[in-house]
């Protein structure tokens, strides 16, 4: 997936972090709140598994995500209450999952992650 579709995705995650559905025909309310608290008490991690290209390219793909992460301001946004992180195939399967291989978007040391 081309740097631009992970910028696009990560996008549409922050969207959905702050998309608050309107009742039809009622006028909002304080009680309304974020679409996804239906579903998750929490917002999920946003974890990218990338592959499919040379390693300097899926570094470079890290390198888009974390200036995204710092430049969207919805992205920011969603990066204060949620944790984003990526990584490359390569590493889960050398590594492990649970293994410090953990980029996190909002910069910072490898880490596993369960702790991003």
């Amino acid at each position: 997936m081309s740097s631009e579709r992970l910028a696009v995705k990560l996008i549409e995650y922050a969207r959905l972090f702050h998309y608050e559905a309107q009742p039809i025909g009622r006028r909002r309310t304080a009680t309304t709140g974020p679409a996804w608290l239906r579903w998750y008490p929490v917002f999920p991690r946003i974890l990218f598994l990338l592959t499919g290209a040379s390693r300097a390219r899926l570094t470079d793909r890290i390198h888009d995500l974390q200036a995204m992460a710092a430049q969207h301001p919805h992205v920011t946004a969603l990066a204060r209450e949620a944790p984003l992180g990526a990584t490359i195939l390569e590493d889960i399967e050398q590594h492990g999952p649970t293994a410090p291989v953990w980029v996190p978007l909002t910069g910072g040391a490898l880490r596993s992650w369960t702790n991003l």
